[in-house]
């Protein structure tokens, strides 16, 4: 859809929703800074919910005070759908409870599907805080899980509907957004990809080292492994036998490499590591791409912090907030190495493209 012209005054969420509802239905509301567009509502949604279509663009309406934009509607699904933009207000001119940041408000509707209460754990999206009582399933817990992407991608706001006249808001840390990965046709050898990361990184090396094998144990042939076995011996010496040939062919054929890794250690800030492999179906972000009609090669770009229960926390601690910083530069030099290389595509971790110039 074209760019919207700018200035245009937003008119007051409406207190019933503009939105079809079917039965029980949340209506969450996503907000989200005036340089937004609606039409990267469309494309983050298009990346999650492949039938995601305008069922009414919005529309410039000329006024005495100049002109105002009319809300279109989105749908992403069969059963939700997405009205908006409106301004951060109530018809009757309350706020919506948003910081001054959000100037657009996308109201979301979508059924209200709940299941059990969340496990006690790691909450770094915030849903089982905002939903103790009982997480979404199903429909509603995509559309969540989207709309917290949405949200970090965008540097915005969630107000969750968690019961009719009860909201809690959710401000995802757009900083939590670390990993990269660059998808492309072009397979790199382990030492290439080492060559290449270390352009990025001197640190960087292939992580092969491994654990010499110090062949079976003393008992192996010796004790059975299931002591009560309705197999004969020689039924018993048959099955290894075969076994043994089927191992033996195995080990004596060409070995193909499907994945590998290259790591630099970070010391205090945790590793950082590149790990190649491949996907079969590519992501939905991908598709029209002629060379990832098959699938595609894959270059995981990951983070791994030294304490993994703090990195699970909605709001973690300083230390790891410092660690995260450090390590997002590094991803970002790899992803950017890798990709000069290879050339492809880049995604965040919520597997939204990424411009390579932004990396």
């Amino acid at each position: 859809m074209p760019t919207l012209p700018d200035a245009l005054e937003l008119m007051p969420l409406p207190s019933a929703s503009a939105l079809p509802a079917a039965g029980h239905a949340s209506r969450h509301l996503l907000g989200v800074g005036d340089d937004v567009d609606p039409s990267e509502v469309e494309t983050l949604a298009l990346a999650r919910f492949p039938s995601t279509a305008w069922e009414a663009l919005p529309s410039e309406q000329r006024t005495a005070r100049g002109g105002r934009l009319l809300p279109g509607i989105l749908r992403i699904s069969r059963h939700t759908l997405i009205a908006g933009p409106y301004a951060p207000v109530a018809e009757d001119g309350a706020p919506l409870g948003f910081t001054p940041d959000v100037q657009m408000v996308f109201d979301v509707m979508c059924p209200r599907e709940r299941g059990a209460a969340p496990y006690p754990g790691g909450d770094r999206d915030g849903l089982a805080r905002v939903f103790a009582s009982g997480l979404p399933v199903r429909e509603e817990w995509r559309v969540a899980c989207w709309l917290v992407a949405v949200g970090r991608r965008l540097g915005g706001s969630v107000s969750f509907e968690v019961a009719p006249g009860d909201r809690t808001r959710v401000s995802p840390d757009p900083a939590v957004s670390v990993d990269l990965t660059v998808y492309s046709g072009v397979w790199l050898d382990p030492s290439a990809a080492e060559q290449v990361c270390r352009t990025a990184h001197a640190g960087a090396h292939l992580a092969t080292a491994g654990t010499q094998w110090g062949g079976p144990p003393e008992t192996a042939g010796k004790v059975p492994a299931i002591e009560s076995s309705s197999l004969t011996p020689e039924e018993l010496y048959d099955l290894h036998a075969r076994a043994d040939a089927f191992d033996i062919e195995a080990l004596s054929g060409p070995q193909t490499l499907t994945s590998y890794g290259v790591e630099v250690d970070l010391g205090k800030d945790g590793i950082v590591s590149v790990e190649v492999g491949g996907v079969d179906e590519s992501p939905l972000v991908l598709r029209g791409l002629d060379w990832a009609a098959q699938g595609a090669v894959t270059y995981e770009v990951r983070w791994s912090p030294p304490d993994l229960v703090d990195w699970q926390r909605e709001i973690p601690s300083f230390e790891h907030r410092v660690s995260r910083t450090r390590a997002t530069g590094v991803v970002a030099q790899l992803a950017r190495a890798v990709f000069a290389a290879v050339g492809g595509e880049i995604a965040d971790q919520d597997d939204f493209l990424v411009d390579p110039e932004d990396v």
